[in-house]
C-alpha cells in the first residue's frame, strides 16, 4: 500500500478518535454544570384562595399536581455557561387572598465550542411546577409562554399567554378558561365538571376525549377541531374551519369564513351551524335524520341531501321531530350525507 494511502487511514482515524473524545468531554462537562446548578424550590400553601403565577421571559412550563401542600419548582439545570447569578429566581408575595409568584425565568442562548467543532446553540427554557390542589384558582400569565399538563388535578385554572400553545392532558378541574393570542390550544382526555372557555386569536383549538357542562369556544383565525366529547358545545369562528365529530350535547356554530363539519350518530339533541362563506357538510345516521326536525338553506349554494332528488335546490325544511338540526349557508353549498349508527372514526381515520 502506497505511503500517502497509509497516510489518509491513519489522519481519518486519528479524526474520529478526536471527534469522539471531544464529544464525550463535552457532554460531560454539560451534565455536570447542568447538575451543579440544577433549581428546586418550594413554598407551603399559606391558605389563600388564588395563586397567581406570572412568569417572565420565554419559558416552557409542565405543571403536575404536587403529593404535598407545597408548590414546588424545578429547573434541570442552567445553559451550559451560565452563572448561578442566571438562575431562575421566583418572588412571593401576599396580597389579600392571593398568593402571587412572579418567576424570572433567567436564561441565556450561548455558543459552545469545546474544542475544534461548534456543536451549536444550547437553550433550555423549561421549568417543572408542582401545585397543590389546595387552591381553589390558579391563574397562570407569560408573554411567551408553551404549558404542559399531564394528570394535572385543579379546582379553577386560567391561563393567559400572549405567544406559545397549550396542551392539557388528562385534566381535571371543575373551571378552565385559556387565551392565547398565538398558539394551538390541545385539550385531551379532560374533565371540566362545569365550564370550559377557549379563546385563540391566531392559532387553531383541539378538543378530544373531554367532558364539560358547557364548552364555549371563540377563534379569529384558526380552525377548531372536536371529538368525542361530551357537553354543550357553542363556537364562533371568524375566519377558519369548524369540524365537530361524535358529541353528546346540543350545539352551536357560528362561522364567517370557512366550513363546518358535523359528524356524529345517535342525534337526540339540537344542532345548528351557520356560515357566511363557506360549505357545511352533515354527516348523520338515517335514523338521526328521519326522527328530527331538519331546516336546511343557503342562498348561493345548492342543498344535497343523500344525493337524492330535491323539489328546491337551496332549501329544505321537515317540521316534524324531536329535536332540529339546522344548517344555514349564505355563500357555500349544503351536503348531508349518511353515516353509519356504529360509526366512530372522524377526521383521517
Amino acid at each position: 500500500m502506497k505511503k500517502r494511502t497509509w497516510f489518509v487511514l491513519i489522519m481519518a482515524f486519528l479524526l474520529i478518535i478526536t471527534g469522539a473524545s471531544g464529544s464525550i468531554f463535552y457532554f460531560q462537562k454539560l451534565e455536570a454544570e447542568r447538575a451543579k446548578s440544577d433549581v428546586n424550590k418550594k413554598f407551603k400553601y399559606d391558605n389563600s384562595e388564588e395563586l397567581v403565577l406570572n412568569i417572565k421571559n420565554r419559558a416552557t412550563l409542565y405543571l403536575s399536581t404536587s403529593q404535598d401542600d407545597y408548590v414546588h419548582m424545578r429547573k434541570q439545570g442552567l445553559s451550559y455557561g451560565n452563572t448561578k447569578e442566571n438562575q431562575t429566581t421566583w418572588d412571593i408575595k401576599k396580597d389579600g387572598n392571593k398568593t402571587i409568584v412572579t418567576i424570572d425565568n433567567k436564561n441565556m442562548q450561548q455558543r459552545i465550542q469545546p474544542a475544534i467543532f461548534s456543536f451549536g446553540d444550547i437553550y433550555d427554557d423549561s421549568i417543572s411546577l408542582g401545585l397543590p390542589e389546595n387552591y381553589k384558582k390558579i391563574t397562570i400569565k407569560g408573554n411567551n409562554l408553551d404549558i404542559s399538563t399531564y394528570g394535572l388535578i385543579l379546582t379553577n385554572l386560567d391561563v393567559e399567554t400572549k405567544y406559545g400553545s397549550v396542551d392539557a392532558n388528562d385534566l381535571t378541574t371543575e373551571e378552565l378558561t385559556i387565551n392565547s393570542s398565538h398558539g394551538d390550544i390541545y385539550l385531551y382526555d379532560a374533565k371540566i365538571e362545569k365550564d370550559l372557555a377557549l379563546n385563540s386569536t391566531n392559532g387553531n383549538i383541539t378538543v378530544e376525549d373531554t367532558s364539560f357542562s358547557n364548552l364555549t369556544a371563540e377563534l379569529k383565525n384558526g380552525d377548531m377541531t372536536t371529538g368525542n366529547t361530551k357537553g354543550n358545545l357553542k363556537i364562533d369562528n371568524v375566519s377558519g374551519n369548524t369540524s365537530v365529530n361524535h358529541t353528546k350535547g346540543t350545539v352551536a356554530i357560528n362561522n364567517k369564513n370557512g366550513d363546518i363539519t358535523f359528524h356524529s350518530n345517535q342525534v337526540n339533541y339540537d344542532v345548528s351551524a351557520e356560515t357566511v362563506h363557506g360549505n357545511i357538510f352533515i354527516e348523520v345516521d338515517k335514523r338521526s335524520y328521519e326522527r328530527n326536525k331538519v331546516d336546511f338553506s343557503t342562498h348561493l349554494g345548492v342543498v344535497s341531501i343523500f344525493n337524492e332528488n330535491l323539489s328546491s335546490e337551496t332549501k329544505f325544511s321537515r317540521d316534524k321531530g324531536v329535536n332540529t338540526i339546522k344548517a344555514v349557508s349564505k355563500n357555500g353549498d349544503i351536503n348531508v350525507n349518511e353515516l353509519d349508527e356504529d360509526d366512530t372514526e372522524y377526521g383521517n381515520d
